[in-house]
């Protein structure tokens, strides 16, 4: 009864369809549960989805990350890029490590799992320089694509590979804001040719400090109302399609949104929405939604009655019919229906993804 309960959640993440084809034994479900290891540090639960054992490793990370067998994080204490493997052992990163004087770390997995893209940041903050590499995920073909600096207070940031490989896209990232913002929010959007290492800004930018999305050979960009009504979605088909706007919802004070993904057909696309009042105070409040946007008949629908903390979606699942959300506030994991948008809360810790 334990397997069958497994393998049932297993699908709810992962797809039944995929399940069969493959050997369950060698895949493994990857959640967090946050300050539940000794010295209020973080817990990795790793579950064998054919045998039901559960394997957990004590971490003290951010920004947990499946990369091949592996899960990829940042130690905070030690200033070091980690990985623990399916037993629970943990080792440095052979090759992907900040220096002794690097502001920041940041890195970015291919669609296919096969390449990392990270940034080092180092510098003052008013001369911040940002050193770009991409290498096959086992460090083949490691090669710099972009030295950028120095910039007062800016920092590039990876965003997306394209579908094909072909191009890094990136964004000029205000140092610190970014972190301090619900969502995810860009503020000036760019692609690096990985062949002849050319940069072009992606149309329409840079726009205001808002959340975008890139996926299927498309771009979204949120656009805050002049009014504070909500965001205007701005679609543009890559590299250079002419923009389509698809007009906001009417929901006045919701000025927070981002975390945008689209759909595996390129169809559909959500994003997060938060009306955040006295931010930062211990009166603070906040109201959330996901919105769901046609890219087909240029519309905008909210999925949900308002959450009242900040929600993050993290994946389609059930053939694009519902999606799964975490909360950076709260731990665990929930999936909404798009048809009915029914939520169900399917786990009590936040999902990380499968080692398989």
């Amino acid at each position: 009864m334990k397997n069958a309960f497994i393998i049932l959640l297993a699908a709810v993440f992962y797809g039944a369809t995929a399940l069969a084809a493959q050997d369950a034994s060698g895949i493994y479900q990857v959640f967090v549960s946050r300050g539940a290891s000794s010295g209020a540090g973080d817990q990795l639960i790793l579950t064998n989805l054919l045998s039901g054992a559960q394997i957990r490793a004590s971490v003290n990370g951010e920004r947990y990350t499946i990369v091949g067998d592996e899960i990829l994080y940042y130690d905070r204490a030690a200033h070091r890029v980690r990985l623990v493997g399916p037993d629970g052992s943990v080792r440095d990163h052979p090759f992907m490590q900040p220096s002794a004087a690097s502001r920041r770390i940041d890195w970015l997995v291919s669609p296919d799992g096969g390449r990392l893209a990270w940034t080092i940041t180092e510098g003052s903050s008013s001369a911040l320089m940002t050193i770009t590499t991409v290498a096959n995920i086992d460090g083949s073909d490691r090669r710099e694509v972009l030295v950028d600096g120095p910039r007062d207070g800016i920092r590039a940031f990876p965003v997306a590979f394209s579908d094909n490989g072909d191009t890094l896209y990136m964004d000029y990232q205000p140092d610190l804001i970014g972190d301090l913002t619900p969502f995810r929010q860009y503020a000036g959007m760019f692609s690096v040719d990985l062949e002849t290492l050319d940069v072009a800004m992606l149309p329409g930018e840079p726009g205001c400090f808002c959340g975008g999305g890139i996926g299927r050979d498309r771009f979204l960009r949120l656009a805050l109302t002049e009014d504070l009504r909500g965001f205007d979605v701005h679609l543009y088909d890559l590299p250079d399609g002419p923009r389509v706007v698809i007009p906001a919802l009417n929901l006045t004070g919701f000025t927070q949104g981002g975390d945008v993904l689209i759909s595996s057909d390129g169809t559909r696309a959500v994003y997060a929405l938060a009306q955040v009042r006295d931010f930062g105070t211990p009166q603070m409040s906040v109201r959330s939604v996901f919105v769901l946007v046609n890219l087909v008949e240029r519309t905008q629908t909210a999925l949900t009655q308002p959450i009242t903390t900040f929600v993050r979606p993290i994946g389609w699942t059930d053939h694009d019919s519902a999606i799964l959300f975490t909360s950076p506030t709260l731990d665990g994991t929930w999936k909404i229906n798009l048809a009915d948008g029914t939520l169900t809360k399917v786990a009590a810790a936040t999902y990380v993804g499968l080692l398989r």
